[in-house]
């Protein structure tokens, strides 16, 4: 039954209620500090950078209690595929004129440039993906709702829409758990009758072709409940423009300060260090 359990190797989009002390500050804050701790790791070329992202990941993992297991347990899904591109670095990278070919195969050399660009596009993607798996852990619906609104507020005097914005980020967020319990149910529904699952002979190619049945009614099925929730909001009177109160008033404290004084100066330091 583990083949098909795709809920629990999901883990951006799910929020964890678990009150740290990265919970409990603004969600502008945590907006504004994992964006720039994002954007500096994708920036970054130097390895020496990466590898202070990946104290910066496991720091946060501390601060914020998301146990480890649950967010390294998010990296199976996409880690086959982040191995095929680490692969494809070996033989694309360039190399200087001076360099030694370490192996060939089938007449294609592996120099130390390619080693190293596949390490550095392993290690990003890795990073990025427990700091995805900390902020939605952090970032609850009603903090991506209003965080969004108050970091967008400025942009109301072009008239844009900002709410509308911020619910569409938000319904993409949350919309992940849904994808993989639908997934669940359709592989379960069709392993009952007969197809094949969780079975490891054959090559590539065919294991492609037994995700093929699933792709189908899991996009039919999305987008049934994209149209119920559009009816279920238009039935509530939801609009887009309307102006709205929140029950909590956000101030930014001492502690948020610190705490994105922190995520600023590792992202400068991930990209300025050589």
């Amino acid at each position: 039954m583990s083949d098909f359990e795709y809920l629990q190797k999901v883990t951006v989009g799910q929020y964890l209620p678990l009150g740290s002390w990265v919970h409990r500050r603004d969600p502008r804050v945590k907006f504004v500090g994992y964006a720039l701790l994002i954007t500096a790791l994708t920036l970054t070329a130097n390895l020496h950078g990466l590898l202070i992202g990946i104290a910066a990941a496991f720091l946060l993992l501390m601060l914020s209690k998301t146990p480890w297991k649950y967010a390294l347990r998010g990296l199976l899904t996409p880690l086959p595929f982040l191995l095929i591109l680490a692969a494809l670095q070996l033989f694309i990278t360039p190399h200087d004129i001076s360099s030694v070919s370490l192996l060939k195969i089938l007449g294609a050399g592996i120099y130390p440039e390619g080693i190293l660009a596949g390490i550095r596009l392993l290690v990003r993607f890795c990073i990025l993906v427990i700091i995805l798996t900390v902020s939605s852990a952090t970032l609850s619906t009603l903090e991506i709702i209003h965080g969004l609104e108050l970091l967008f507020k400025p942009l109301k005097i072009f008239g844009l829409r900002t709410g509308s914005a911020a619910m569409a980020v938000q319904i993409t967020l949350r919309f992940i758990p849904f994808l993989a319990i639908n997934a669940e149910k359709i592989a379960k529904a069709q392993a009952s009758r007969g197809a094949e699952w969780g079975v490891r002979k054959g090559n590539l190619l065919k294991r492609v072709r037994q995700v093929f049945p699933l792709i189908i009614p899991l996009f039919s099925n999305s987008l049934r409940q994209a149209e119920t929730l559009a009816d279920a909001m238009l039935a509530r009177g939801y609009a887009g423009n309307a102006k709205r109160t929140s029950m909590v008033d956000y101030q930014i404290t001492i502690r948020d300060w610190v705490f994105l004084l922190l995520l600023v100066s590792v992202s400068v330091l991930i990209v300025l260090i050589k």
